[in-house]
C-alpha cells in the first residue's frame, strides 16, 4: 500500500534550514538541498536512493500525474507536506516551485577516474562565485569532462546557489575537493594553466595541438587568477586571445573555451 505524506515537524524544518544555510551541517550530514520540480523528478527517476526526504506543498502533489505521485510516495524516502507560506520561507529561491529535497552528496572514486585511458580534467583554483562554479560544473558535465578538482579555497559545491546553477548536472560530474596542485602532480597529471596575466611565457591556446593522456586544465578566478603554487606546478601556460579593450573572461567562459578546444586534440607524450 502506498504511504501518505506526513506533516513536517518543527525539528525537521530546523534541520533543513540548517542544511541550506551552513556548510558545517552539509558536511556533517553529507547531504545538500535540491530545489525545483524538474531536478527532483529527474533524480527520482535516475537515482531515487539519493533522496533522503522530500518536502512539498499540498498543491504540488495535486499537480503531478498519478504515476509520479505514486513513485514519489513509494520511493523509500520520507515525504513531508508543508504549507506554501512556510515552504516559501524555507526555500532559497525567490519563487518556490513547491518542492525541495534533502539529497545525499554523491561520492566518486578518484582512482577509477584516473585509470581511464584518457583523462581531461579541470582544476578550479580560488573560485568563490557560486554561479560561476555552478556554470563550470554544468559545462564540464555537458562536455563529458573526466572530473573537476577544486582547491581548498574554492566555494562549497553543495552551496544552494551552486546547486541551482548546475541545473541538475551535479550527479553527472566526478568532483574532488580540497586538492592542491602538488597532489595533481603526484597523481602523474600534467597541468595546463589558463593565464589571465600579460601573457609573458604563455602561448595562445590555438597553438596547442596535442595533449598528454592525463591532462588537467587549471582555471582561476577572474579577479585573482591562479595561485603562485598552481602556476609553478603548470607544465605550460596558455592564453585565450581577446579583442583589445577586453581584459579577461570569467572563469566559466574561459573553462568552456579551453575544454572545447583541448577535447578535440590527439594524445601525445608531451604538450605541443
Amino acid at each position: 500500500m502506498t504511504a501518505s505524506p506526513r506533516t513536517i515537524s518543527r525539528n525537521q524544518l530546523s534541520y533543513i534550514r540548517d542544511v541550506i544555510k551552513t556548510k558545517r551541517a552539509r558536511d556533517r550530514e553529507r547531504v545538500f538541498v535540491l530545489e525545483g520540480t524538474r531536478p527532483i523528478l529527474e533524480l527520482l527517476h535516475s537515482a531515487p536512493h539519493q533522496l533522503v526526504n522530500v518536502v512539498v506543498a499540498p498543491s504540488f502533489l495535486d499537480r503531478q500525474p498519478p504515476g509520479i505521485r505514486q513513485q514519489l510516495l513509494s520511493s523509500g524516502c520520507a515525504v513531508y507536506t508543508c504549507s506554501e507560506e512556510r515552504l516559501a520561507q524555507l526555500s532559497d529561491v525567490e519563487s518556490s516551485s513547491g518542492a525541495l529535497a534533502v539529497v545525499r552528496q554523491p561520492t566518486w572514486d578518484q582512482s577509477a577516474v584516473l585509470a581511464q585511458p584518457r583523462v581531461l580534467g579541470l582544476y578550479g583554483d580560488m573560485l568563490q562565485d557560486p554561479t560561476n562554479i555552478g556554470a563550470i560544473i554544468r559545462t564540464a558535465a555537458g562536455l563529458n569532462v573526466s572530473g573537476l578538482w577544486l582547491a581548498p579555497n574554492s566555494v562549497d559545491v553543495f552551496n544552494p546557489k551552486v546547486v541551482r546553477a548546475t541545473a541538475g548536472t551535479l550527479f553527472q560530474l566526478p568532483i574532488f575537493t580540497h586538492i592542491g596542485p602538488e597532489e595533481l602532480l603526484a597523481m602523474d597529471c600534467m597541468i595546463l594553466a589558463a593565464d589571465a596575466g600579460d601573457g609573458g611565457g604563455s602561448v595562445p591556446i590555438r597553438s596547442i595541438q596535442t595533449i598528454p593522456a592525463r591532462t588537467i586544465v587549471a582555471i582561476g578566478s577572474e579577479s585573482r587568477g591562479l595561485s603562485e603554487a598552481t602556476l609553478k606546478a603548470a607544465k605550460l601556460r596558455f592564453t585565450i586571445p581577446l579583442n583589445q579593450g577586453v581584459e579577461s573572461l570569467n572563469a566559466a567562459a574561459a573553462a568552456a573555451i579551453a575544454l572545447f578546444h583541448l577535447l578535440g586534440l590527439p594524445i601525445t607524450r608531451s604538450v605541443v
